[in-house]
């Protein structure tokens, strides 16, 4: 619409342009010089009349008259029919034509007397054609040309003059039209200049609003990330939750270990203070200068006795029996403790060299509850450190082996954990179940948050969405393949090397 505007105003310019030079050129169409010129040659053609007479004139008075000078006739006519035609009067050019015929007849007539007046038995006919030449029409002619030449000449003038007022008043109207769009481009220069103002102003304001906006967009994406941490640890603690009784088991097993190496432990303890008791006794006895020899034998036969006692019972290498389990317990519950550190911290964008078969391994301790019903098999091949978030990639495995679980029946469930290259940049961990499968019209799906075929309180539907996401982040991807009654098979595709924005 604005281009078809322009092209309007553009027509309209071109339009009000040509009318007022074609009422400029109207108004100066008369050709003054050519006036003049015309009036000029049409004395040349009278002076050249009045020659041809007087040369007919002196014909009679000698022999053989001079022939007319025909070349300045036809030069001066030239020149006169340019000069008149450029007045664009049509009467003009009727009146050269008549002139022209009235001096070639003349000429005619001065050539025809010229060859009488040589024959001397013609005297009566050069008589009759001097008198048919010297009476030739040129002169009435001539001033008939100049009388039409003239009332061309006022009636050009005229209509120029009524150009010229023409010319006046359309001038005024385009100053009146510039004058208005000299107003109306003001009037719109303002608006535009308070427009303009305005949108400083919002401008201004939009930047604050702006400014305001960014710094809440940028404490929701901080709260965002927060709570999406949140979300994951939330996750991360909804699956070891399911995990506690297998924790619980493998606690209370050394914890056991422990208990009752230090209740035997705490019922020697007195017989062996008895019998060190009984030794400082004694060597307090062999200390002194002047000891009844009475008490020492006794004393030493008390201390001798309760030695063989010990001995007897082999106290002492139950003692370090006990001690040894007690510290094979303690040991097993560091080494779970260990795992369950590993598993549940929160340095999720920690990046480290990663054995996966040690995760792994971790993992299925962690998940000894839900697995220790099913055979778990390992197969696994010959893969390099990964460089990962460790804690976030054993909620992966941890939540597929989970899933697994779940898709299995207790004491038929068979889960086999198989690692391999995919290519020689990437890793791959596959977790195969041969539980129920999964249907085709849910498989699409399974990756989308909150989506669950669980029933209500029995999932929240985040679990294999944030291992998406996880997943993703690291540069990987989570594939899946299924076939109801059949069962499952996740397969985790990790670079050896992450993205550079993971990396940083």
């Amino acid at each position: 619409m604005r281009i078809l505007g322009i092209i309007g105003y553009a027509f309209v310019a071109l339009v009000l342009g040509a009318g007022w030079a074609f009422l400029y050129w109207q108004s100066s169409s008369v050709d003054l010089p050519a006036v003049e010129a015309a009036r000029g040659a049409l004395a040349e053609l009278r002076a050249i009349d009045s020659g041809w007479n007087q040369r007919l004139v002196d014909a009679r008075l000698h022999a053989q008259p001079p022939p007319p000078q025909r070349s300045r006739y036809r030069i001066t006519f030239s020149a006169l029919e340019g000069k008149a035609l450029q007045l664009g009067d049509p009467r003009v050019g009727g009146e050269l034509v008549q002139l022209k015929r009235a001096f070639d007849d003349k000429a005619a007539l001065v050539d025809r007397y010229a060859a009488a007046r040589a024959d001397t038995q013609g005297a009566e006919a050069a008589d009759a054609i001097f008198e048919q030449a010297w009476l030739a029409p040129t002169e009435p002619h001539l001033d008939t040309l100049a009388r039409t030449i003239s009332r061309s000449f006022d009636d050009a003038l005229t209509e120029s003059e009524l150009y010229r007022v023409g010319l006046l008043y359309y001038s005024g109207f385009l100053l009146t039209v510039l004058a208005f769009l000299a107003w109306n481009l003001d009037q719109r220069r303002r608006l535009i200049d308070r427009i303009n103002a305005q949108l400083r102003v919002a401008n201004e304001t939009l930047e604050a609003r702006v400014r305001a906006r960014t710094r809440e967009l940028s404490d929701a994406l901080a709260r965002l990330k927060e709570s999406e941490a949140m979300l994951i640890q939330s996750e991360k603690m909804s699956s070891l939750g399911q995990m506690v009784a297998g924790i619980a088991h493998e606690v209370n097993t050394p914890l056991a270990y422990v208990k009752s190496s230090l209740e035997a432990v705490r019922k020697s303890v007195p017989q062996v203070g008895s019998i060190a008791a009984e030794t400082e006794r004694l060597l307090a006895l062999l200390a002194a200068e002047n000891a009844d020899e009475t008490a020492l034998a006794a004393q030493f036969a008390l201390v001798r006795a309760l030695v063989e006692e010990l001995r007897g019972r082999n106290a002492l290498q139950e003692l370090e029996r006990m001690v040894k389990d007690g510290l094979f317990g303690i040991g097993q519950i560091s080494e779970v403790i260990s795992n369950l550190k590993n598993f549940s911290r929160l340095d999720r964008s920690k990046i480290a060299d990663y054995d996966l078969h040690e995760g792994i391994e971790s993992v299925i301790r962690i998940g000894y509850a839900q697995l220790q019903k099913r055979t778990v098999r390992r197969e696994f091949g010959k893969i390099p450190h990964v460089s990962c978030s460790p804690s976030q990639i054993n909620q992966v495995i941890l939540n597929l082996l989970s899933n697994a679980a779940q898709a299995t029946k207790d004491g038929e469930g068979t889960i086999t954990v198989r690692t391999g290259m995919r290519d020689a940049a990437h890793v791959a961990v596959e977790v195969a179940d041969n539980g129920h499968g999964i249907p085709a019209d849910v498989l699409p799906k399974i990756f989308d948050p909150f989506f669950t075929t669980k029933a209500v309180g029995k999932g929240t539907g985040l679990g294999l969405a944030i291992c998406y996401k996880i997943v993703e982040n690291h540069g990987g991807k989570l594939e899946v393949q299924s076939k109801p009654g059949l069962g499952t098979r996740f397969i985790l595709v990790l670079p050896v090397n992450p993205p550079a924005a993971l990396a940083a």
